[in-house]
């Protein structure tokens, strides 16, 4: 999946169900939490949307630029 693919798909879900305002949104029990409950989220769905098995899939995803 190229980079532009990728930034057009993440627009698309973002102007169709409004995926930043949703996941602003998202709150949880955790007190002083180090990470914010909207980056986990996000990272949950991107792997989600990307069909990938794993988050260590991901990490290497990641590091490999693909």
């Amino acid at each position: 999946m190229n980079k532009s693919y990728l930034k057009q798909m993440l627009t698309y879900f973002s102007k169709i169900y409004h995926l930043g305002e949703k996941i602003k949104g998202l709150k949880d029990g955790r007190v002083n939490p180090q990470i914010e409950t909207s980056t986990i989220s996000f990272i949950v769905l991107f792997t989600f949307i990307c069909r990938l098995k794993s988050f260590s899939r991901l990490e290497h995803w990641l590091e490999k630029g693909t």
